[in-house]
């Protein structure tokens, strides 16, 4: 089976990028709603996200987007209402796969800030860190002339607010439109 994995991998490399429904110089725009599982550490709770991006293809199979995510959730402990914040402004690097024309699954590591602030009955308090992300998706390109795109992503978030390392987890979906040729 790993045989099997290592093959399939390897021959991904090796597809021409000039199949897929974006290539070198094509700059894309998108928007994404999903949600994110905070670490324990933060609170044991899953917040509402959205996030818009914009990427450009430095190769067709390396792009550099940027990323803004806003998390959130209300909760009531114990009687009293707690609101968490969490936002991210991140630089990602993308690796893409061209398997086919209307498939493009990629690879995602980024760097960039994480601002989280925590609203206790009225009482707030933020902080701010490095957040480092990894994780992965895929888009499935639609249309005609393919420049419409369904994009799901599932991330890893590490930042150190508040003196503790904390890893979210964020699950998104939505849309991406392809500008360029």
């Amino acid at each position: 089976m790993k045989r099997t994995l290592g093959i399939a991998f390897a021959a991904l490399l090796f597809v021409s990028p000039a199949m897929a429904g974006i290539g070198e110089g094509d700059t894309e725009i998108g928007f994404d709603f999903g949600q994110t599982a905070y670490d324990d550490n933060v609170m044991d709770e899953t917040g509402t996200t959205f996030a818009i991006r914009g990427g450009h293809l430095l190769t067709p199979m390396i792009e550099v987007e940027g990323q803004y995510l806003n998390s959130s959730e209300e909760t009531n402990v114990l009687g009293t209402s707690v609101d968490t914040t969490m936002q991210l402004l991140m630089v990602n690097g993308l690796f893409n796969f061209h398997p086919r024309e209307d498939i493009v699954p990629y690879l995602l590591v980024g760097v960039g800030r994480a601002s989280l602030d925590i609203d206790v009955a009225g009482l707030s308090i933020d902080d701010d860190s490095m957040a480092y992300q990894f994780g992965g998706g895929s888009r499935f390109f639609f249309g005609e002339s393919k420049r419409a795109a369904f994009r799901f992503d599932l991330t890893f978030v590490n930042e150190d607010t508040f003196s503790a390392s904390s890893t979210h987890t964020n699950v998104t979906g939505g849309f991406t439109w392809k500008l360029g040729r």
